[in-house]
């Protein structure tokens, strides 16, 4: 099945991209959607390619933690993960470097943006933390790679991950850590946090005044037109209460 987003829609917007960045994300027709509540069905984490990561991380939030660290870089840091940080640096065979970190069914895996993004709905949001604070959670996020996927869906252990359990645990609140209080919501007899959820909590708070994340970007997929268009924050805000088989009321 070919996705609606096209790969020259991926390259326009990783530009808007910046490391930290949550992805939500939709493919209409996969299965595993069926054990999966609402429209947004999958969550993942950009970290960015190590030029992208040392544009960003500058200032003296980042020199805090380098202190904290005793490192002279934030590479350095996750270069002390060493079977990690080799497969963040390796080029698949097309020869895009990985920007992505995202568990899925083979694990936590770091991956490419042309092939993460290659779905039919795409939104990216950003955390309203420091570079601090988003620094660590890519170090977090760098630190359960290799783990497997959680079949559990098992929030209470981090030996096993889900796509919005990797989020969740990435950005979760600890002592001096402000992070990202998530909604936990009970699916299927467990609590845990979900990519619709993300998208909820996301309006629920943009309505009540403030919100721990802020719109960066949205496509929207039209099965019934065979494309993905640039939507708008107004257009996203909706996409939450979506019925999980949107295609059915396309117009």
């Amino acid at each position: 099945i070919k996705n609606l987003i096209t790969q020259k829609q991926i390259a326009e917007f990783t530009g808007q991209l910046r490391p930290g960045d949550i992805l939500l994300e939709r493919r209409e027709w996969y299965l595993t959607n069926i054990g999966i509540p609402g429209f947004w069905t999958h969550a993942a984490v950009y970290i960015g390619t190590p030029a992208e990561r040392a544009a960003f991380f500058n200032g003296p939030e980042v020199q805090k933690l380098l202190s904290e660290e005793g490192a002279s870089s934030i590479e350095e840091i996750l270069m002390r993960e060493k079977n990690a940080y080799r497969l963040c640096v390796t080029a698949d065979s097309h020869g895009a470097m990985p920007r992505v970190v995202e568990a899925i069914g083979e694990g936590v895996l770091f991956t490419t943006i042309e092939h993460s993004a290659d779905c039919d709905s795409i939104a990216a949001l950003r955390p309203s933390l420091s570079k601090y604070e988003i620094a660590r959670a890519i170090i977090r996020a760098f630190r359960y790679s290799g783990r497997p996927y959680d079949f559990d869906f098992d929030f209470r252990t981090d030996s096993a991950l889900v796509c919005t359990e990797l989020v969740y645990k990435s950005y979760e609140p600890s002592k001096g850590i402000k992070g990202i209080s998530f909604v936990m919501e009970n699916i299927m007899g467990r609590s845990m946090v979900s990519a619709n959820g993300i998208a909820k909590m996301y309006t629920d708070e943009i309505k009540s005044g403030g919100s721990q994340l802020q719109f960066v970007l949205f496509y929207d997929g039209s099965e019934k037109k065979g494309i993905s268009v640039k939507s708008t924050e107004k257009k996203f805000r909706k996409t939450h209460s979506r019925p999980k088989w949107h295609i059915l009321i396309q117009g």
